[in-house]
């Protein structure tokens, strides 16, 4: 890879929606979870998200005669809150700043858009990412958890109580009130729903004596030829007027029966939720941790009036 240019950074209006996904995929070629996205699935994403391509910084090189992206920063904005839905910048440009300038051109997005605070996730052990944050302002607020438990662990205990398919989005909108902590972004109700409605998802449910559930899973259908297949688990919650260990225990231990060959994953759940403990008791480990960082805008110096 030739670099015949001084790289640029632009906004996402200044391109197509490809260069922003070219300095996506880029960015990520090395990370290490498979970010790679086709041109469908980025469309998608940025839908589910909310995030318009005029909010999101590109960086672009010209490489072999042609303009590329070669890093991004995606901005999700809803009301006076934003998301950073993705930071990365190809690693023949690392080293030089380009993170922190990507970065602080959304922060910019954000300010003139009204923002008061930006969220996002990033690994635990990812300590350069960390260190471009914490250069930008952002504090860490909480730690996650990326939770999977594999079939190869042994059955579960049967449960008593049986699942019960649900409409996802009539389970959405009934129900996602249980959520005694705020979640992530991704696992928000908008962004649940904005998938939920493109992508072929399960709602299932425990129902009590008087058949009304007290808990609740969104799983996405497991694809064929997988082996073993992995059954995402998009949301969870149990009704918190319902016992925990009679409504969460009996919604895993049946999830676990019906997709019994299926490793089911659950990420991004805050550790200090009540089902964090249900998860480790059901021989559910922790892959790996995220933390959610803060930028509080409302912090910033008044500016000075001309």
């Amino acid at each position: 890879m030739s670099l015949q240019q001084q790289p640029a950074i632009v906004t996402g209006a200044a391109v197509e929606v490809e260069a922003l996904r070219q300095g996506f995929n880029n960015g990520f070629a090395d990370y290490k979870y498979n970010m790679r996205m086709e041109a469908a699935a980025m469309h998608a994403y940025l839908q589910r998200s909310t995030i318009a391509p005029e909010d999101c910084a590109v960086l672009v090189a010209r490489e072999n005669g042609r303009m590329q992206g070669v890093g991004a920063a995606l901005l999700a904005v809803r009301g006076d809150e934003a998301w950073c839905g993705g930071l990365s910048v190809a690693p023949p440009y690392r080293g030089h700043g380009w993170g922190r300038r990507l970065m602080e051109r959304i922060k910019s997005s954000a300010i003139d858009r009204g923002v008061r605070r930006i969220l996002l996730e990033v690994l635990v052990s990812n300590d350069h990412a960390r260190s471009v944050y914490r250069q930008v302002g952002f504090k860490t607020w909480r730690e996650l958890l990326l939770w999977e438990r594999d079939p190869r662990q042994g059955l579960l205990p049967l449960p008593y109580e049986r699942l019960e398919e649900a409409d996802p989005v009539q389970t959405l909108q009934d129900f996602y009130r249980w959520h005694e902590l705020p979640l992530t972004w991704q696992r928000r109700a908008r962004s649940l729903l904005n998938y939920v409605q493109r992508n072929d998802c399960i709602g299932l449910t425990i129902p009590a004596k008087d058949r009304a559930p007290v808990a609740y899973a969104l799983v996405d259908r497991p694809r064929p030829g997988q082996l073993p297949a992995r059954l995402r688990i998009l949301d969870i919650a149990v009704d918190p007027n319902a016992a925990l260990q009679d409504a969460a225990r009996p919604l895993i231990q049946a999830l676990q029966l019906r997709y019994i060959d299926s490793v089911l994953t659950l990420t991004d759940e805050p550790a200090d939720s009540r089902l964090s403990p249900i998860l480790a008791s059901l021989d559910f480990r922790v892959y790996d941790r995220q933390y959610e960082l803060t930028l509080d805008l409302e912090e910033r110096p008044p500016q000075t009036v001309r």
